[in-house]
């Protein structure tokens, strides 16, 4: 059984999920970097994830982040971390269920601000008006992620090893035992 993390950028999906990953000796997959590896062999030129989607554009990123999530079919008994945006399109969702228990990590607005603000921005974002791009994210996706039958920890509730140990519990809770 696959656990697959989403949340808002910086909501910390990489973050735990190394975490996670490491704690069960089990593999780590960013699908970021899978998105990479797929860009790579298409152009045969290697780009960061935020210079890929400058590139494309949002349309065709989509794309190439929907190829990724197909490639996770074969993927098992692996923490997943998937990128903000990637569970906005339905298919993707629908896809990802079918390989992956889905929980969101829930963070605060202002503690996602602090943390986005603090690195360069995404290229979604205006740059001539972050602050109000930032609202605009939250209030487009804070519904939507909600809405996705998935389990939800909210890292402003609990310390690091709470969030590990309550990401630990929901992947016990979702394989079933000795195979059955």
């Amino acid at each position: 059984m696959n656990l697959a993390l989403f949340g808002f950028k910086a909501s910390g999906k990489t973050h735990f999920g190394k975490l996670l990953a490491s704690h069960l000796h089990r593999p780590f997959v960013d699908l970021d970097d899978l998105i990479i590896e797929l860009y790579t062999e298409k152009t045969g030129k290697r780009h960061k994830i935020k210079q890929i989607y400058k590139l494309l554009g949002a349309s065709e990123f989509r794309s190439l982040e929907h190829a990724a999530i197909q490639s996770l079919k074969n993927v098992d008994n692996s923490i997943i971390a998937l990128g903000g945006g990637t569970v906005l399109d339905k298919k993707n969702v629908e896809l990802l269920m079918d390989v992956a228990a889905l929980v969101y990590l829930k963070a605060g607005a202002e503690k996602l601000k602090k943390r986005i603000f603090q690195d360069e921005l995404p290229s979604f974002f205006n740059p001539k008006n972050p602050e109000e791009s930032f609202w605009e994210m939250i209030q487009e996706r804070e519904p939507i992620y909600r809405s996705i039958p998935a389990s939800c920890v909210d890292t402003d509730l609990l310390d690091e090893p709470g969030v590990i140990a309550k990401l630990n519990s929901i992947l016990l809770l979702e394989e079933r035992p000795n195979g059955l």
